[in-house]
């Protein structure tokens, strides 16, 4: 069985922060890692991890709860030491064979606390994003969620059908 390949891209972050995440992507998957120019002037740092397993139970055991752990406390330092200069990290999984899409959480609080929180929150959220999914358009092959602040909840934002996105907004999907 060959391998499955986690991608890791990133700006802005030193090479104790990279080999640490690198390092720990390592222990489970290949890892493909690329540095990218700074594209937002809004944050000094950026970190995407494409994780190659569908947003499930079944990617903790695998990952191992230890090695999330690792990933989630290097992000959280490296947005502590950022401070308002902000980090914004994206975390991808992959689709899976029974109709599951693509999955993008996007971390982007600019204050620490909700930041934080916001990553503290993804693994306890498996089977509550099951049900988020019920109502997504046919076809959606990707589906990215963002967290809301005032709310405290991570919730479905916008899904690629496509080249059309749609947006979620008042409960419902609408095209743009």
């Amino acid at each position: 069985m060959e391998e499955e390949t986690a991608t890791f891209q990133h700006y802005g972050i030193s090479p104790w922060e990279i080999e640490v995440i690198y390092d720990t992507l390592k222990r489970s998957f290949k890892v493909g890692e690329e540095q990218l120019e700074p594209d937002d002037p809004q944050y000094v740092s950026m970190i995407e991890i494409g994780l190659p397993k569908p947003f499930d139970e079944l990617f903790f055991q695998v990952f191992t709860t230890e090695s999330w752990f690792k990933i989630k406390g290097v992000i959280k330092d490296i947005k502590r030491r950022r401070g308002r200069k902000g980090l914004k990290a994206f975390l991808k999984f992959t689709g899976s064979c029974d109709n599951m899409p693509a999955m993008v959480f996007q971390l982007l609080a600019k204050g620490d606390r909700q930041f934080e929180l916001s990553i503290e929150k993804l693994e306890y959220i498996v089977d509550i994003v099951a049900v988020q999914l019920r109502s997504i358009p046919a076809g959606t092959e990707e589906v990215w969620f963002s967290y809301d602040e005032i709310s405290s909840k991570w919730s479905p934002s916008m899904a690629k059908v496509n080249d059309t996105n749609y947006f979620f907004k008042n409960n419902e999907w609408k095209a743009k």
